[in-house]
């Protein structure tokens, strides 16, 4: 190659150099320009307490909060009163059907879903009480007989299904009127519950929440006293357990929402339900 070759070829090379500098320095002041332009448009105070304000807030009402994916469970009163009939169903709704209804466990039609609700108001009310009463498996998926809750009388239950047929867009049973003697579903829960007290808190637990899944199978949900269905989770530890039971889980077979549904439940009744579960499969 000749020497002027050579300085052709460094010529050229310098400017392909300069070219690639030029663009550098020109993506640099730009992308200054709009960090800047930025920056102007946020308050430094309103950034500043947005990143370091809390993930939630002290419940300090009377209350039990749930999740936001469900109804909030109502604190019980300190006295018994008459429950209107449109009160039993919201009672009842919050005590039992919640857990499959609030998330659409087990193919249940979520509550306020008017598109998943069409196919069962097109029955009508009398159809959706009876299989709510005695139980119905369909192709979509299965309801436990009164949500798998056999202390459930018979009004609660309906009750319940114009509450969520009213929230889907349909109609209740016409002229409803109170019922003074049908017990609440917290008043049902806690007597079936209370008949069982010697058994210990993790059957208490169970009956009030964990039967909804763990007493039909539902969305993969091991059955009580199976031991088929438990070995395999056993084998993976209680802390395993624990933790899938408290934080939830979700597996090829099923899915485990976090406590059951029931957020009011401390971390120490969901770990006394594991135990009863596990004992009971052993």
């Amino acid at each position: 190659m000749s020497n002027h070759d050579d300085a052709v070829f460094v010529r050229n090379f310098s400017l392909v150099l300069v070219g690639l500098a030029i663009v550098g320095i020109l993506a640099f002041i730009l992308a200054k320009v709009v960090n800047r332009n930025f920056e102007a448009s946020q308050s430094p105070n309103e950034m500043v307490q947005s990143r370091i304000a809390p993930m939630g807030q002290v419940n300090t009402s009377g209350e039990t909060m749930a999740m936001e994916s469900t109804a909030a469970v109502s604190a019980p009163t300190a006295e018994a009163a008459p429950v209107a009939a449109g009160d039993l169903g919201k009672s009842t709704y919050d005590s039992v059907c919640f857990a499959c209804h609030a998330q659409g466990i087990a193919g249940a039609p979520k509550y306020g879903d008017a598109t998943a609700w069409a196919d069962r108001l097109a029955k009508g009310r009398d159809t959706n009480v009876a299989n709510a009463i005695n139980g119905f498996t369909g192709s979509a998926g299965l309801m436990p007989a009164k949500g798998g809750n056999p202390a459930l009388s018979d009004e609660a239950v309906a009750a319940a299904v114009d509450y969520m047929l009213e929230a889907a867009g349909g109609e209740a049973a016409p002229n409803a009127e109170p019922a003074a003697a049908a017990p609440s579903a917290d008043a049902a829960v806690e007597e079936a519950a209370a008949t069982t007290a010697d058994s210990g808190r993790g059957k208490e637990v169970y009956d009030a929440a964990c039967f909804v899944c763990h007493t039909p199978g539902a969305a993969g949900a091991p059955k009580l006293g199976d031991g088929t269905a438990w070995g395999p989770r056993i084998e993976k530890g209680v802390d395993a357990l624990y933790n899938n039971s408290i934080n939830g889980f979700m597996g090829s077979n099923g899915m485990m929402p976090p406590k059951g549904g029931r957020p009011d439940f401390s971390d120490e009744d969901v770990k006394a339900a594991v135990d009863f579960m596990v004992s009971e499969a052993q």
